[in-house]
């Protein structure tokens, strides 16, 4: 499958709508027809995935400029391309190829989520997806996983006590639909099998940090909530209070930088945070762990 064919297949694949998949076919027909701009693509392509993505955005930046081409749109045109030979370092290292289609539907997330807040084909969040490509964080499930270290000094739960520096799994949280308990506990399974050689104890350790953990919002949410129920997976450990709620977008979309006064309350989470937000209330982050086992 050359590249052409495996663009095709992979936008497909991963559900970009149709008009995004026709979008992007188009672009890469016009790089595909300069040859200046095909050689410098291929370059971009190899810098990137040589793990010096600063200097392939950068690449890309300049690209996108000669192109007349918006860089959000030119970020996504480098992530698609940069998939075919991701897919090879898959098999490579004998990663499940059902962890890569997941993985990789992320593209998909951030595509629509630019597309509804600024109206173009693309990614406004290009730094966020390094990890993905130096297979250094997989999807597994509904939740996104990675290696990281424990920061505080020390914390004992359950039987477990972590140190600054122990090994952790740190996980993140895409915007992709359901968030029902049940798609959690099948992630965290996910997490456990996937991870559980790198811990002997068997016990394994995810933290998360997400507005989502914030106790802030606990009681503007109702009892049924998932996201009040996620809050029940973790056992809290601390929280940051911010001067802005940047996670604002992520409920909002694009009406985001409204006063609170004018935030659309079209759904009840929209309404229940342009509430808390009018009635002065602080945003914030909370920072949570999980300790994943074996299901019996």
């Amino acid at each position: 499958m050359n590249e052409q064919e495996f663009l095709i297949f992979f936008m497909e694949k991963i559900g970009f709508p149709e008009e995004a998949q026709e979008f992007f076919q188009g672009l890469h027909r016009q790089i595909l027809k300069e040859t200046e701009y095909n050689r410098r693509m291929d370059y971009i392509i190899k810098v990137f995935m040589d793990n010096q993505s600063e200097k392939a955005f950068e690449q890309a930046d300049l690209l996108a400029k000669d192109m007349n081409i918006h860089s959000y749109t030119m970020s996504m045109m480098l992530l698609l391309l940069s998939c075919k030979p991701l897919s090879e370092l898959y098999y490579e290292r004998n990663i499940s190829e059902d962890i890569f289609w997941d993985t990789l539907a992320d593209l998909t997330y951030k595509l629509n989520e630019c597309r509804h807040i600024y109206g173009i084909w693309g990614t406004f969040v290009r730094t966020w997806f390094p990890p993905f490509y130096q297979t250094a964080r997989f999807a597994l499930g509904r939740m996104q996983y990675e290696y990281s270290s424990f920061f505080l000094d020390e914390y004992s739960l359950k039987g477990v006590t972590l140190k600054k520096g122990d090994k952790v799994i740190n996980m993140h949280i895409p915007s992709s639909g359901s968030f029902s308990e049940k798609t959690r506990m099948d992630s965290y399974q996910r997490a456990y099998r996937f991870f559980e050689k790198d811990f002997p104890e068997k016990t394994v350790p995810i933290v998360c940090s997400s507005w989502l953990l914030y106790p802030g919002y606990r009681d503007i949410l109702p009892a049924h909530s998932n996201i009040r129920n996620f809050m029940d997976d973790f056992s809290y450990i601390k929280g940051y209070n911010r001067k802005e709620f940047t996670d604002s977008w992520r409920i909002f979309g694009k009406d985001a930088g409204k006063p609170p006064v004018d935030l659309p309350r079209d759904t009840s989470l929209q309404k229940a945070f342009a509430e808390y937000l009018e009635k002065g209330g602080t945003p914030g982050v909370g920072y949570g762990i999980l300790f994943s086992t074996c299901s019996k």
